[in-house]
């Protein structure tokens, strides 16, 4: 006893792991839990229907505003919010289950996607008279891929 300290009590009992090493590492897969990636695929396809939600409602404000409203150049800051909220909406239903450069290529993917959606469905509502490629080039001109851009950017922040 000359290595303990007076008045030192002894513990009672050991953990059994660390109090460290509980929240850093998951447990393993038991038996009857299923397989052992079933975190991260709900992960993903919780990003996926939060972030198709969100892309719709976005192409939504997206056609409203160019067929309601007429306006071309507020199409700039639809396009950058609708990046954003539908990144912000991967981001969230991903969590820290998928991989950050997942949770980024998910999200641009799906707001370029909105974009596209959005412009297809302006020129369907335009009548088609002219060839959907004329229409964009005629009605936005350079507009398109600067509304690429800027929700492609606007996804980029909404996952980080």
């Amino acid at each position: 006893m000359p290595d303990r300290d007076p008045g030192e009590v002894p513990p009672r009992r050991l953990l059994e792991r660390a109090p460290s090493e509980r929240y850093g590492a998951s447990r393993p897969a038991a038996a009857g839990d299923g397989a052992a990636g079933d975190g991260k695929t709900r992960g993903v396809a919780k990003a996926v229907l939060l972030g198709l939600g969100a892309a719709a409602i976005g192409a939504v404000v997206h056609v409203a505003f160019a067929v309601l409203l007429l306006a071309t150049g507020g199409l700039l800051m639809v396009a950058a919010t609708l990046g954003f909220v539908v990144g912000a909406s991967v981001r969230y239903g991903a969590g820290s289950r998928v991989r950050a450069a997942a949770r980024r290529g998910l999200g641009v993917a799906l707001a370029v996607m909105t974009v596209a959606v959005a412009l297809a469905v302006n020129w369907g509502l335009s009548g088609a008279y002219l060839g959907p490629f004329d229409f964009l080039d005629q009605v936005y001109g350079l507009l398109v891929p600067l509304q690429v851009a800027a929700a492609a950017a606007g996804a980029l922040a909404g996952t980080r």
